[in-house]
This record gives C-alpha cells, sequence and structure tokens, in this order.
C-alpha cells in the first residue's frame, strides 16, 4: 500500500501536452487476422462487457478492453483534460484542465485506486482488471 501511494504522490508532474496521445478507434466487427477468422479469445483472460468502446467511459462507469495506449474520454467532473491508459506498462495518464499532467500505476494487488484532478467533483475508481502482454482489461467507476 505505501508503494501504491508514492507511486501515486510521485506521479505528478509539469506540462501541459497530451503526450501523443491518440484517440482509440471503434471497430464495428473484431479485426480479422491473417486467415480471415476474428481473433480467437484467450481462455483464462477475461472478455471486458464494454468491448472496447471507450465512449461507454465517459460517465466514469466502464469496463473495457485496450491494445495500445488508448486516450478515453471523460465527464469533466472527474478533473482531467485528457486521460488515457497503456497496457504496455499499465500506466495512467492524465492532464488537467488549467495545465499540468502527470501518470499513476499500481504496483501491487489488487492495481485500483482512487484518482481525482483538482478541479473535480467527483474521483474516479481505476482498476487493471486483467493484463497480459500488450492488453489490458481495465474497468472505471465513480467514487465519492
Amino acid at each position: 500500500m505505501l508503494a501504491c501511494l508514492l507511486t501515486a504522490l510521485a506521479a505528478t508532474g509539469c506540462g501541459g501536452g497530451s503526450g501523443g496521445d491518440q484517440q482509440a478507434q471503434t471497430p464495428s466487427r473484431p479485426t480479422a487476422t491473417a486467415t480471415g477468422r476474428p481473433p480467437a479469445h484467450t481462455p483464462g483472460f477475461p472478455q471486458a462487457p464494454d468491448g472496447t468502446d471507450v465512449r461507454a467511459c465517459h460517465d466514469g462507469s466502464c469496463e473495457i478492453l485496450v491494445t495500445k495506449r488508448t486516450r478515453i474520454p471523460l465527464d469533466s467532473r472527474f478533473g482531467f483534460r485528457t486521460f488515457s491508459f497503456d497496457p504496455a506498462d499499465s500506466t495512467w495518464r492524465y492532464t488537467y484542465p488549467d495545465g499540468g499532467s502527470g501518470h499513476v500505476k499500481w504496483l501491487e494487488p489488487p492495481y485500483s485506486g482512487s484518482w481525482a484532478g483538482p478541479t473535480a467533483k467527483q474521483q474516479l475508481v481505476m482498476t487493471v482488471v486483467a493484463s497480459e502482454k500488450s492488453r489490458a482489461v481495465i474497468s472505471l467507476h465513480p467514487g465519492k
């Protein structure tokens, strides 16, 4: 727990750019493999109820699959200008409306915690449900 707190406290930084985040594309159907079939579900890896639809997260309540650094649009009540998750290093990145940016990564299970921007009206609970190589199922829900 102390490692989580220290990581969170060290997560803030300066600057106003979004660091090259790109808006995730929402495919209308699963991407086909070289054989023309959709990729198979890996046994033991959970399926995300909201699939890859980042728009499901706008209200702060979703569970999605991410396979690359993905920008997640959030309601302004959480206090972030931009918000993203990168499954390659399990790091949440954000920028604030009035400038400044940072990142946070929980180092111990359950890989979950709350965070809010300085102008937030509500915290956001962020959880890495499962992670494997360059993909992760993440969950967001409003906190107190």
